[in-house]
């Protein structure tokens, strides 16, 4: 089923009016402030967690397992397309035509998606706000600060899903892969926040990079919608859509293949997670997703005392895990760029956890 088959014509029809310009989010969202403005003051944002990583890492298994611990408030498929505006359409949108309930997402990984499974929509409040700044051309820029306007549209938006799910017995719970370039700001931002960043062995993660690119290059010039959709949610990590996080500059004066090699994207890893090192707070964690896989019910459990949850809530769920469903593709190599992804691949597993914590790390 090809994706914007999902949707019928008039929820085509509906998203792209939302997402025409950026005025219209921004609209609905000042009105549904207005409206509900008694019920915001009883939803006070406070220890969110936001999982980020680069694509490929295992962020959105992690994004379901905390999901499902019944803490959380975070965006799903009912608040698409008024991503902005969760208390005036969340409950009452359907989204997705009547095939889009319980079904494998476009990714092909065997993850499946319904109308209540929690997805990665935050970036539509960052881009609303700061497309200019983000986007640039052929790439995305990372973010050290953001507009008193752009903060404040932040946290109204999170006021209004934590509103929507319970208020103050749940906690906001975002997955954007973006986050990644934007640690330090989220840290400033958030000050009680934590941080999740994920991370695979990168020759593995390199495959599946590579395979989903090419996977959503194929789709995007076949369903125009899709690519679509993909950008109207702020989702260039493949396909037609893509463009590279310029972590540390490691993109400038380049320019981007269509089809990047794997050299590339191997240079890519490594600039993603030596900048997440670099830029690291004491609100970051990072998690091995190999370990994690491997290492079951023992590392779930170190997340939950990371995290601050109910003994048990993740660990009970070391079932539900499975292995990856791509293999590393570089294992054999052995140059220079091999060699400095493994290097910092041991860094990262020494700094993850169970070995550390926000609470004693720095």
């Amino acid at each position: 089923m090809r994706f914007s088959e999902r949707y019928s014509a008039l929820e085509r029809v509906i998203h792209h009016l939302a997402f025409s310009a950026p005025v219209v989010q921004k609209a609905l969202a000042e009105l549904e402030n207005d409206l509900y403005s008694s019920r915001l003051g009883r939803a006070a944002c406070g220890r969110e967690v936001f999982v980020a990583g680069l694509p490929r890492a295992g962020t959105t298994l992690l994004l379901e397992l905390l999901y499902a611990t019944g803490e959380f408030a975070t965006f799903t498929y009912r608040h698409m397309p008024f991503v902005m505006a969760p208390l005036l359409f969340g409950r009452a949108a359907r989204g997705g035509a009547s095939g889009a309930r319980n079904i494998e997402r476009a990714h092909g990984d065997g993850m499946r998606i319904s109308l209540d499974s929690p997805e990665a929509f935050e970036e539509v409040v960052w881009l609303a706000y700061l497309r200019d700044r983000i986007v640039t051309g052929q790439i995305l820029e990372p973010l050290t600060a953001v507009s008193d306007e752009f903060e404040s549209a932040l946290r109204a938006t999170i006021r209004k899903l934590l509103a929507a799910c319970g208020g103050d017995e749940r906690r906001y719970l975002s997955k954007n892969n973006a986050n990644l370039s934007r640690l330090g700001l989220l840290s400033r931002l958030f000050p009680d926040c934590t941080i999740v960043v994920a991370f695979r062995e990168p020759a593995a993660q390199v495959a599946s990079l590579m395979r989903q690119h090419a996977r959503f290059s194929v789709a995007h010039e076949a369903d125009p919608f899709a690519r679509r959709y993909m950008a109207w949610i702020g989702h260039f990590e493949f396909g037609q859509n893509f463009r590279p996080i310029n972590f540390s500059g490691w993109l400038d004066g380049g320019t981007i293949d269509r089809l990047p090699s794997e050299q590339f994207w191997l240079r890519y890893w490594i600039a993603a997670y030596r900048y997440a090192l670099e830029q690291r707070t004491r609100n970051v964690i990072f998690v091995d997703f190999d370990r994690l896989l491997s290492g079951r019910a023992p590392d779930l459990a170190a997340l939950e005392g990371a995290l601050g949850l109910r003994y048990g809530a993740l660990a009970e769920q070391a079932g539900c895990l499975r292995g990856p469903t791509t293999r590393a593709s570089a294992a054999d190599r052995n140059d220079e760029t091999v060699r400095a992804a493994r290097a910092l691949h041991a860094e990262l597993r020494a700094t993850a956890l169970p070995a550390t914590s926000p609470a004693n790390d720095g």
